[in-house]
């Protein structure tokens, strides 16, 4: 989908979505069961950053980083999972999986 002079993929709306739906919850206090909200939004965020800056990674890969390190938020600190993310993504991308 075209905005203007910028070309954005389906998942790329989906991450802007999140990340505008996390905003909301934890500005008006919506409850998520599990998830901390703030943790839930900086790695949304960090996935639409890397997945903007890079249109050529295979999704179904990125698909199992993601969701994996999603469901790490509940067990493990935001900064281990952080570290995670970055360097499961930069042994992705080594090994040409991305």
């Amino acid at each position: 989908m075209y905005i203007g002079p910028f070309y954005f993929d389906t998942k790329e709306i989906f991450l802007i979505l999140a990340a505008v739906l996390l905003g909301l919850a934890w500005a008006f206090g919506w409850s998520l069961w599990w998830f901390d909200k703030r943790v839930l939004l900086t790695i949304v965020i960090l996935m639409l950053i890397t997945k903007g800056l890079l249109p050529a990674i295979h999704n179904e890969a990125f698909f199992v980083l993601a969701i994996v390190t999603i469901f790490l938020t509940l067990y493990i600190p935001v900064f281990q999972v952080v570290l995670f993310y970055f360097i499961s993504f930069l042994l992705f991308r080594l090994l040409k999986v991305i």
